[in-house]
């Protein structure tokens, strides 16, 4: 966001001129501006409301995806003690959940459910999902190919982070910055504990591992999140916009201008029908790919 200009004719003369807060208006630390940034924020990793967004971010479905935790279920977990991280997700029981206001007995078990099967999430989703500073998905599918591993995540240094393509020194600073935490290691430790297990972000033989995908209108079969999450598993990108590095355009119903962009590079076009045949493919691959000698 920029100011384009001043309006004269809206100000009502009651105006006052405006000061940044010296404090966080939440928990009242003092907040800080780092050097080369606009942002101040408040650094206290206990203020209520960096507890609140750090668990909608981990819930969210471009992260760990649980289907059905929304803001307001968050909100009461948190005012009721039942949840300060995302670990104590994975220790509410069907009764804890059933003190919650608006939640019968279904929701309840539907809840479990997702919680549970968020446990089985990719990596990359599990990188994104910690919330470090700077790496959003695409930076965290990067990290997820190039490392393998959350073990060696944790151990990378800066010089070798910024050998990693598109990771530069403001990424590799805010990585090591985060990994160099004590809390933000145990934070890990008590997710893995709690039975995350991470998939491979490119699965052994896979066709699709490295491919890029764009996904344009509405499938029959499958939702958005979830051919993004399928083509994830097998090893592939999902990108939001057609570009010449492209390989697959998904192309459902009522498709958009990226369509004709795609037309235009030469790109490979799968109708919802094509796409399921190569996900076929790419399974039948992997399952014929030859085990690694012990």
């Amino acid at each position: 966001p920029e100011v384009v200009k001043v309006i004269p004719s809206k100000r009502t003369g009651a105006e006052k001129a405006f000061r940044m807060p010296e404090h966080c208006p939440v928990c009242g630390t003092k907040v800080y501006r780092k050097e080369g940034e606009v942002v101040f924020r408040c650094p206290n990793k206990g203020c209520p409301a960096q507890i609140r967004e750090r668990l909608i971010h981990f819930v969210s479905k471009a992260a760990m995806n649980i289907d059905g935790l929304g803001e307001k279920i968050i909100g009461q977990l948190i005012d009721r003690g039942l949840a300060q991280e995302p670990a104590d997700l994975y220790a509410l029981s069907r009764y804890a959940l059933l003190k919650i206001d608006k939640i019968e007995q279904k929701s309840a078990d539907n809840l479990i459910r997702a919680i549970e099967k968020s446990k089985g999430a990719t990596l990359p989703r599990f990188i994104y999902a910690l919330g470090i500073r700077h790496v959003g998905e695409h930076i965290a599918e990067l990290l997820a190919d190039y490392y393998g591993d959350i073990g060696k995540l944790q151990n990378a240094a800066a010089a070798e982070l910024l050998t990693i393509r598109e990771i530069g020194p403001q990424i590799a600073e805010s990585v090591v910055s985060y990994f160099s935490d004590e809390s933000n290691i145990t934070h890990i430790r008590r997710l893995l504990e709690a039975g995350i297990q991470l998939e491979a972000s490119s699965p052994r033989g896979a066709l699709l591992a490295g491919k890029v995908f764009v996904l344009t209108g509405a499938m029959n079969t499958l939702t958005r999140s979830g051919a993004k999450e399928i083509i994830e598993r097998n090893g592939g990108r999902v990108a939001s916009a057609v570009s010449s590095s492209t390989d697959y355009l998904v192309s459902g119903e009522a498709p958009g201008s990226k369509l004709q962009k795609a037309r235009d590079l030469g790109i490979t076009i799968l109708d919802e029908k094509g796409f399921l045949d190569l996900l076929k493919a790419s399974n039948q691959a992997r399952q014929n790919q030859p085990s690694s000698p012990s």
